[in-house]
Order: C-alpha cells, then structure tokens, then sequence
C-alpha cells in the first residue's frame, strides 16, 4: 500500500563516521529525497519509483508465482521483493550496493516502464562501492557464490500498480465467494465504494484547480513536474494545511488519493492561500460519500 512505507536503515561506524544507507518503499519514494538529501551527509539511499510514479506489488493474485489459494491480496512490493531475494541468494561479502542497485533497478523496470517503477538512487553514491555485507551481513552458505550481472532472479509475470492493489483484493474476494453469500455482498460493496471514492477524489482535485487557476490553466498547474533536484513543494506546512483543508471539505484522501499529493503541492507553489483553498474546495465537495470514505476518516492527518 503506497500510504505505508519501508523505511529501512542500515548504519555501520568506521573511524567514528558513521554511514548510512536507506532503502525506501512507496509511491512516489524519489520525491522524499530529490532536492532534499545533498552530497557530504555519508548518507546513501535507493528508491522504489522516482519522484512522479508509482510503486508496484508482485505476488499478487493472479501472477506466476502466485500466493497461496488462501490468500486475495498482494503479498510483496516488486523493489523490496527483488532486493532481499538478492540478498537471500547472493554472497554479501563480494556484492556491493551498486551491484545490487543495477540488478533491483533491472528487475523492478520489469522489462516494461508501464508495469514497473524507476529505482533511483540519492545522497553518497559513492558509498555505494561498499560491499553489502558491511551493512546487511550475509548468509554462510552464500559464501561460495561468484557474482555474475546476470545472476538477477526473474521478474514475474506481471506486476500491479500499488494503488490498484486494494481493488486487486475485492476482487478476487468477490470471484471466490459463494454466489448469495454475505461475503460476496460485502466484496461488492468493497469494490463499488473504492471505486466511487477514488472518482470523487479524482473529480475534486480537478475542479479545486479549475476553480483557482482556470478552466484552461488549472489542469496545467496541477500536473506540473518540477526539474530533478528540487522538491516537491517549498513550504511543507503549506502542503499540510492544503491536504487537512482537502480533507475538511472533501473528505480523506486515503491510500489512492496520495496520487494527487503533487497537485496539492503545486496549490502551494502558486502561491495559494490557506483561505482560497477552503473557498475552492467548499464550492467542488458539497457532497462527500458515505462509508469508510466519510470525511472523518482522515487519511493524512498529523
């Protein structure tokens, strides 16, 4: 789920530096480092996705391999699985981080950018040349096995956009349900309730932006990608009282709605104040669906 992320740090001290290394599960995961982690810091990190995409689940109902019958969800990201199965099978002490980097990179592009995500790298590239195990240590019985660039695991056959993944689950779940069961009812509702949410979500953002910037100017200035190496936003309160004002008026954002965490970024960026964007969103929501999706289910509190 792209809202939870796998924050992983590794530090090792030597001669009283102590070195850092960071790898980072989420949607959108470049855009917690671009423009915000600068060289000199001994700090290393890789990415699931770059800054504007997002992550992918693999293990998913459905694939090769697949979970067990048991199962109805997604049981692996497609950047974490591919790093630690690396680490399970290779030799530590003779792979470095960079070896890993390309072969992750490699394995979680999936052969097809439209079902994979860019895994980046950012802060001391340098630290990179290190060897895994000064991080991570190894496995005895690795110790053995000679590194080779083709000794990546294969991709699987197909990969699910992270954001996807919960409607991935109703699904199934309603498929294997009994026909007139309770359970197959409740899927259904599941599914038709995600889906009405994310078209609300979708419809608001797009209409807070016509309404502050334009019909013709405002899709423009939701979608605008800044260059690499700059942040997201300049004003990150900026950006939470705008996601909290959404929210207010809109109801959560929740998983799927982080997609729009760019646009609201933007909002700041113009220029826009706490006050238009109460005004803006108060006219695009006057209504908000029902259900778990109810505005009182804050979906990026703090």
């Amino acid at each position: 789920m792209c809202f939870l992320i796998i924050f992983l740090p590794f530090l090792i001290s030597y001669l009283h530096v102590t070195l850092q290394v960071f790898y980072l599960e989420a949607c959108e995961s470049g855009s917690i480092f671009e423009g915000l982690l600068p060289q000199g810091l001994n700090i290393y990190a890789t990415t699931a996705s770059n800054a504007e995409e997002s992550s992918w689940g693999t293990y998913c109902p459905g694939e090769y391999p697949s979970p067990p019958p048991e199962y109805e969800t997604c049981l692996g990201d497609l950047y974490s699985v591919a790093w630690m199965e690396d680490s399970d099978m290779h030799n530590l002490r003779t792979e470095t981080l960079h070896q890993q980097y390309e072969l992750v990179k490699k394995r979680t592009i999936n052969g097809n950018s439209a079902y994979g995500s860019h895994v980046m790298q950012y802060g001391d590239v340098g630290l990179s040349k290190d060897s895994l195990f000064a991080y991570l240590g190894t496995n005895p019985a690795n110790d053995n096995f000679t590194f080779v660039d083709e000794n990546s695991l294969v991709p699987p056959t197909k990969a699910v956009n992270q954001r996807d993944a919960d409607l991935v689950h109703f699904w199934y779940k309603y498929r294997k349900a009994p026909e007139g069961s309770v359970r197959k009812t409740e899927a259904q509702k599941q599914f038709v309730e995600a889906m009405s949410h994310r078209m609300h979500i979708d419809h608001s953002v797009k209409l807070i932006g016509k309404l502050l910037f334009g019909i013709e100017r405002g899709l423009e200035v939701l979608n605008t990608v800044r260059p690499a190496g700059q942040p997201l936003v300049d004003d990150w309160k900026c950006l939470k009282k705008m996601v909290r004002t959404f929210e207010t008026h809109c109801g959560s954002l929740a998983q799927y709605g982080m997609k729009h965490m760019r646009s609201l970024a933007n909002i700041c960026n113009a220029g826009i104040q706490t006050e238009q964007m109460a005004e803006a969103s108060a006219q695009a929501c006057v209504s908000v669906p029902t259900g778990r999706w109810s505005s009182l289910q804050k979906g990026f509190s703090a």
